[in-house]
């Protein structure tokens, strides 16, 4: 009985990350979206994320659907956006108070 062992393949070179600039990268366009109307977004996605998780849930205790995995992937989206923008929420805070108790 002989044990083969299949040699791996060799490693291929990364290849190179190009710069990313405000030509790039249509976020940092002075001429494009603002930040409130990016912020407005964010908590549009936001409350239509948690609104498909409840809708999931319901849908999963009336017995609209049969599969368990759906809704508890649509539950576990809405826990972790949420928790996301809690969390981002926290660091704005805290950079605001930073930022305050700064002396001039």
């Amino acid at each position: 009985m002989s044990n083969s062992i299949n040699p791996l393949p060799p490693l291929t070179p990364l290849k190179p990350i190009q710069n990313i600039n405000s030509t790039q990268n249509p976020a940092f366009e002075s001429s494009g979206i603002n930040f409130s109307t990016l912020l407005q977004n964010a908590i549009t996605k936001l409350e239509q994320t948690q609104q498909e998780g409840n809708q999931a849930a319901l849908d999963l205790l009336t017995g609209k659907t049969e599969d368990l995995h759906t809704p508890l992937i649509a539950v576990e989206k809405a826990a972790l956006t949420m928790d996301l923008a809690v969390n981002i929420r926290n660091k704005v805070l805290e950079a605001y108070h930073e930022i305050m108790r700064m002396q001039i």
